[in-house]
């Protein structure tokens, strides 16, 4: 009886302990959930369209202080003389799924958000103004995982724990096309481009990006993004390389700047129809609040990549892949 009463006593000190520990956890990754809620690095933000690029989107400054959410450039496409194709994404449903690894004194948040909506195209016929307007539904997956560490000084908010690293955000429909490499260039002091960060495929999702050594530029700096693809559709699109690519910037939806890439060997793009896709980016100012200048502020970043037969072919699926890298602004 005594060895029966002993072994219950085990078990039930065991599941006392299990509870403790599940409760101690469940408000961590309250805490944690929070800090990724607030995090500017983090999150899709700002690749949301809203709709097909329209007359609403004309040309701003993400500096203009009296148009602090309306700062909007979006460039469009223009296969040939006769029709001009105007393209966006137009979000409709985000869910996202965290799983938690927990140590004494880390956390890491494997993240897949899935995302649902319609890829918009309008094609414009510059001889009559006709225009045709298709709708694709699409779904993809992206992933990230953020690493937190638990500090020794709590910020305003109560919280000790803070967001230390995450990966390069990544997403999907498909396996048609894909990006295998970013690059950022920036001019030295001999006037020639020289590399400040690059990233491969075969890293994207493993390697750690600290959160204090984001990219991070000087407002009117000039950068050389250099982005490279891959386009797996049998047979490709038979217009340029078969593909394009396009950089949002910015905040959100209302606060962001969407430019085309280039792959026409021409300027700063070594070699024509190679897929590796390449823009000179003119470094916007951090911004305002209440109207007064910011000295930095953090923004997103995503390089899209789409097969010419989703904007071009009516009957084509939706094929699109997406790496998505935060930087930081500073004014001076």
């Amino acid at each position: 009886m005594k060895k029966i009463t002993l072994i219950l006593t085990v078990i039930g000190l065991i599941i006392i302990g299990c509870e403790n520990q599940e409760d101690s956890y469940a408000d961590r990754e309250s805490e944690l959930l929070s800090l990724l809620d607030d995090d500017d690095a983090l999150g899709l933000e700002g690749l949301d369209d809203g709709d097909a690029v329209d007359d609403e989107y004309t040309a701003d400054s993400l500096e203009s202080a009296g148009k602090i959410n309306l700062g909007k450039v979006m460039e469009v496409f223009h296969p040939d003389s006769g029709y001009i194709y105007k393209f966006g994404r137009k979000i409709t449903s985000k869910t996202k799924t965290i799983t938690y690894t927990h140590g004494d004194d880390f956390s890491i948040a494997n993240i897949i958000w899935t995302v649902s909506g319609d890829f918009i195209c309008s094609a414009i016929d510059t001889a009559t103004a006709d225009t045709n307007k298709t709708e694709k539904p699409f779904t993809s997956e992206f992933h990230r995982m953020v690493r937190f560490v638990e500090g020794n000084v709590s910020d305003w908010r109560g919280r000790r724990w803070r967001v230390d690293a995450f990966t390069m955000g990544t997403g999907s429909t498909d396996d048609i096309v894909a990006v295998t490499k970013l690059e950022y260039f920036t001019m030295n002091s001999e006037n020639t481009w020289e590399s400040g960060f690059v990233i491969t495929s075969d890293e994207a999702e493993t390697r750690w990006i600290s959160r204090d050594s984001i990219p991070t530029f000087y407002k009117g700096d000039s950068v050389k993004v250099e982005v490279s693809v891959t386009n797996n559709n049998d047979p490709v699109f038979d217009y340029k390389s078969g593909e394009g690519v396009v950089m949002h910037y910015g905040r959100h939806r209302y606060y962001k700047a969407r430019r085309k890439m280039h792959d026409d060997g021409i300027g700063p793009d070594a070699g024509e129809n190679d897929n590796t896709f390449t823009k000179i980016w003119r470094i916007h100012g951090p911004g305002y609040y209440v109207f007064q200048p910011r000295p930095y502020r953090v923004f997103r970043a995503f390089f899209d990549v789409m097969d010419f037969g989703t904007l071009f072919d009516t009957e084509e699926d939706v094929h699109t892949a997406v790496w998505a890298l935060p930087y930081k602004v500073i004014r001076e």
